[in-house]
């Protein structure tokens, strides 16, 4: 549920943080109780009353926190142990104090979840504040994320042929689909849907996590009127080419790409583009025809084994036209998912192979914000913080043992002889860097993107390796290591980057890309910048270039 992100992210302010957490408790409490369910009057003569069940209580000393098993910029995911119900389950604690959003959407967060019933939705209990932090109890799903498995089998087995087969790919896409058809069906769209966001239960159920960027679209389940979005949000591997232009807006259909992306990565093990800065990831969906399976592969044929049904369901899904693509509720009838099985299969191909509980505990807590490391991409495309012992420990085990894992043999599951040809109805819309929007973050972002492409090709290529050294959230000094590759990255780049991992104030992404540019064009002579940071300083601290308070530094390596 918690990507490893870093430290770092403005928080809500310090001297009228007090007022504002005492609110969030006032409105946490009345949607929690609002949640709960209630006893009916009219059923008292129908029948006995049902036994009375313990009700998740809201009280800190009514649970026991064990391992961390997720870690994240402003939030940390226990296994938790509720005492009353004598139940295990999950609890996300939310710092307010670094939440760089306001308190509005994260209530919208927990009303979101707290009004979703249904076997494939993460389940929400309660939530309360305690201190500073937020406190969501949800059902702990003990398998995991899809990610985490998939990360695990790439780790451990030679996946070069494909991930997984297509009757598991199936179950789990048919089981992700039930959940979409109900988000859908109330009105609300997911908008961030991929293998991070599906969680597992040891007994193999399917759950779509992550409500933090889902919104309703239509109001009191009033769905007669047509509504669409206008917000920027999501991944941008998996991002819709509508969401990205910001046009004419978008609807639920927007979860459907995402849909097909994720099938393809579930195949794949990444995302298209993964290898892609994220600006550059948007100008590519919007200037090239849709992914398929072989966007990706380093040769003809390697993912030959998945069949004709399945490249048709993914050709379906990435139609650049939202009104061609297929509803939730279609998709459900597509011949793909006859091949789809129960959750006792899934407990076997998945839930087996994938990494134990105490694995990734121990992972989760290697991920723990320290005060340095390194911002860098991982294999299935996600931006992450490691920290340097981390990557001591990967260093240990690089990939040059791929050849020596065991090859994961996939069957070919059709036996059409054009298993190859081209399944999904193109839109015909060809659509240009230039996407007339008001948006000037997406402007920004289109221009970047398309700078990054216009020298994508350049084969002089000349990695730099810097250090950006500035306080976090808490006041600690961090080294922030990453690397510049002049003729590939733009500095616009590398500081939206340093944003979305929570990393850099987005007051100061004009500042930092400034600055790091300057650094790149005088390289020959100039090996360190320190320049003010327009986010200032924390209130009570006094600007001081020498102790980097309200500045930051950038050196070359």
């Amino acid at each position: 549920m918690a990507t490893a992100t870093g430290t770092g992210g403005s928080g809500v302010g310090g001297g009228g943080s007090s007022g504002a957490l005492g609110a969030m408790a006032a409105a946490v409490t009345s949607v929690a109780t609002a949640a709960s369910p209630s006893t009916s009057a009219s059923s008292a003569n129908l029948a006995p009353p049902p036994q009375p069940v313990t009700p998740w209580p809201n009280s800190r000393d009514d649970y026991d926190l064990n391992d961390v098993i997720g870690v994240g910029a402003t939030a940390v995911v226990h296994n938790a142990y509720c005492i009353p119900r004598k139940e295990k389950c999950a609890i996300k604690r939310i710092n307010l104090e670094k939440w760089n959003t306001s308190m509005d959407e994260l209530l919208k967060e927990i009303q979101a979840m707290s009004s979703c019933n249904h076997e494939n939705v993460v389940t929400y209990h309660t939530s309360f504040v305690v201190k500073e932090e937020l406190w969501l109890i949800l059902r702990l799903l003990e398998g995991g994320s899809l990610l985490d498995i998939i990360k695990h089998r790439m780790r451990t087995v030679n996946c070069r042929h494909g991930v997984f087969d297509e009757s598991t790919i199936a179950t789990v896409l048919k089981e992700v689909l039930k959940g979409l058809e109900y988000f859908h069906s109330n009105g609300q769209i997911h908008r961030d849907i991929k293998a991070g966001n599906i969680l597992l239960g040891d007994d193999g159920t399917v759950q779509i996590a992550d409500f933090g960027v889902s919104a309703w679209l239509a109001t009191g389940g009033d769905l007669s009127r047509q509504k669409v979005r206008h917000t920027f949000v999501g991944t941008p591997c998996w991002m819709a080419p509508e969401v990205m232009e910001q046009d004419h807006g978008y609807d639920f259909k927007a979860d459907i790409w995402s849909f097909g992306i994720t099938a393809i990565e579930m195949a794949t093990g990444t995302a298209p583009y993964h290898k892609y800065p994220p600006m550059k990831v948007l100008m590519l969906t919007l200037q090239n025809d849709p992914p398929t399976i072989d966007t990706g592969a380093d040769e003809k044929d390697q993912y030959k084994a998945y069949g004709k049904t399945f490249r048709k369901l993914i050709g379906e899904c990435l139609q650049k036209e939202p009104s061609k693509r297929p509803t939730a509720s279609e998709l459900l009838k597509h011949p793909f998912f006859k091949k789809a099985k129960d959750r006792k299969y899934l407990t076997q191909t998945l839930l087996a192979t994938g990494p134990s509980m105490e694995t990734r505990v121990h992972k989760a807590a290697k991920r723990q914000a320290g005060a340095s490391g390194r911002l860098h991409r991982s294999m299935t495309g996600e931006w992450v913080w490691s920290s340097e012992e981390e990557d001591n420990v990967k260093n240990d085990s690089d990939d040059s043992e791929t050849e020596e894992r065991p090859m994961n043999r996939l069957e070919r599951m059709d036996s059409s002889s054009s298993e190859t040809e081209d399944t999904s109805e193109r839109s015909g819309v060809t659509v240009t860097g230039s996407t007339q929007s008001s948006d000037p973050k997406t402007l920004e972002a289109s221009a970047a993107a398309l700078g990054a492409m216009s020298i994508g090709t350049d084969t002089t290529m000349v990695p730099v390796n810097l250090v950006l050294r500035m306080r976090n959230a808490n006041r600690e000094l961090n080294d922030i290591q990453f690397e510049f590759v002049v003729g590939k990255d733009s500095a616009e780049d590398i500081a939206a980057e340093l944003v979305g991992a929570g990393l850099l104030d987005e007051l100061d992404v004009a500042i930092m890309s400034a600055n790091l540019q300057k650094l790149i064009d005088n390289r020959g002579t100039l090996r360190t910048v320190t320049f003010q940071l327009r986010s200032g300083c924390a209130p009570g601290e006094q600007l001081d270039e020498k102790s980097l308070v309200g500045y930051a530094q950038i050196s070359i390596k």
